[in-house]
């Protein structure tokens, strides 16, 4: 399943501007690259491709990053639906639930997860 965010944890890569898009370029076929116009965020298990950025182009790096993407990683992994992940993603910083609760309830139930998930996110919404 393919989504659109950064897998948790990346890796920001920043390179010299001059050389930034023939980095980009080299990165063809690495799976969730995101390139913003100044850094490169990929995942950390590619180790491959993060060493030859150092290599290549004398990358620096900041490890840990997307943490924010914590339960979009672990939802795609364990293998939950599409529109929970989203629904899920948006609503986790107001669950109070760790990704790992939020995951299992997602997968153990996930009609009565969605409910929940969509009164959390219009309630949101809802200006207090």
């Amino acid at each position: 399943m393919h989504h659109d965010y950064p897998e948790y944890p990346s890796v920001k890569a920043t390179v010299d501007p001059s050389r930034y898009m023939d980095a980009v370029r080299a990165l063809n076929g690495v799976r969730q690259v995101f390139c913003d116009g100044e850094s490169i965020m990929l995942p950390e298990a590619e180790v491959e491709a993060i060493e030859m950025l150092r290599l290549r182009f004398n990358a620096t790096f900041e490890y840990g990053q997307a943490e924010e993407y914590e339960f979009a990683t672990k939802a795609r992994d364990a293998g939950v639906q599409a529109e929970l992940l989203r629904l899920g993603q948006a609503v986790c910083d107001i669950s109070g639930q760790h990704a790992e609760v939020m995951v299992r309830a997602a997968l153990e139930d996930p009609s009565a997860t969605l409910l929940a998930w969509s009164a959390l996110y219009r309630s949101s919404m809802i200006p207090h």
